[in-house]
């Protein structure tokens, strides 16, 4: 069991080293997704603006198809002037006439704003187009790191799994999945001693027919409360011993 428990301690530095890789690993490409990420929400932005641009210049087609109509209506107004008769007939036209000013009036102010808003969009699309177009090249530039970065982080792993299995062979792979576990749950500390009937990993008083089994070391016990293996401190006998002495 003493040989069980050294491995244990081995592979438990093993496993953290692994443990880190894989965290690297998922780290290695988060900038790289940001990039991405980044790029989708201006490219999103982008096309949005380009699809309001065209509808603005249709609309502003139509305003201006709009007011020559007017112009049109207004000028045939404008031309029966000289053919009126009575004041009744006078005033009807003039009436229209007016209506058509304030039309143009509205329609022109509508022409002057949507003209600034695609002079304004213009130049949004095309600070966003230098913005993808920049962010393209420094994706690519970075997929190129993100590859090589992951491809050397890749052998370290499989480095490190092969000394894993190394020093677990022999061990039960119930007693390996469960301690792999256990150190991924328990900051990295898997294997804990007992001293003076505590348990090192959560500071558990345990019951003392419960540490004489640990202490027989005739099988792996854990921990009823943190879930941690536990052995005994050996140096704690020596203490007993040495005050055992004195006392004598």
């Amino acid at each position: 069991m003493k040989e069980t428990f050294s491995k244990l301690r081995a592979l438990q530095e093993v496993l953290l080293k692994e443990f880190q890789i894989e965290e690297e690993l998922n780290e290695i490409p988060r900038e790289l997704n940001s990039l991405k990420e980044k790029y989708l929400r201006i490219d999103r932005s982008l096309k949005e603006n380009e699809s309001s641009k065209v509808r603005l210049e249709g609309k502003l087609q139509e305003l201006r198809k709009e007011k020559e109509d007017l112009f049109r209506d207004k000028q045939k107004y404008e031309n029966q002037i000289s053919l009126i008769k009575t004041q009744k007939e006078y005033e009807a036209i003039t009436s229209e006439i007016a209506q058509i000013n304030e039309k143009l009036e509205t329609i022109e102010q509508e022409e002057k704003d949507s003209s600034a808003e695609i002079e304004k969009l213009e130049r949004t699309i095309e600070e966003q187009k230098e913005i993808c177009k920049e962010l393209e090249a420094e994706i690519k530039d970075k997929e190129k790191e993100v590859t090589k970065d992951l491809q050397e982080k890749k052998k370290e792993l499989e480095k490190c799994l092969k000394e894993k299995d190394k020093i677990a062979s022999g061990i039960d792979e119930e007693i390996i999945y469960k301690f792999e576990k256990i150190v991924r749950k328990k900051d990295g500390v898997g294997i804990v001693p007992i001293r003076k009937n505590v348990c090192m990993g959560c500071n558990m008083i345990l019951p003392p027919q419960f540490v004489n089994d640990v202490r027989s070391e005739r099988e792996i016990i854990f921990c009823p409360n943190c879930s941690r293996i536990l052995f005994y401190y050996k140096e704690e006998e020596e203490e007993v011993e040495r005050e055992e002495s004195v006392v004598e």
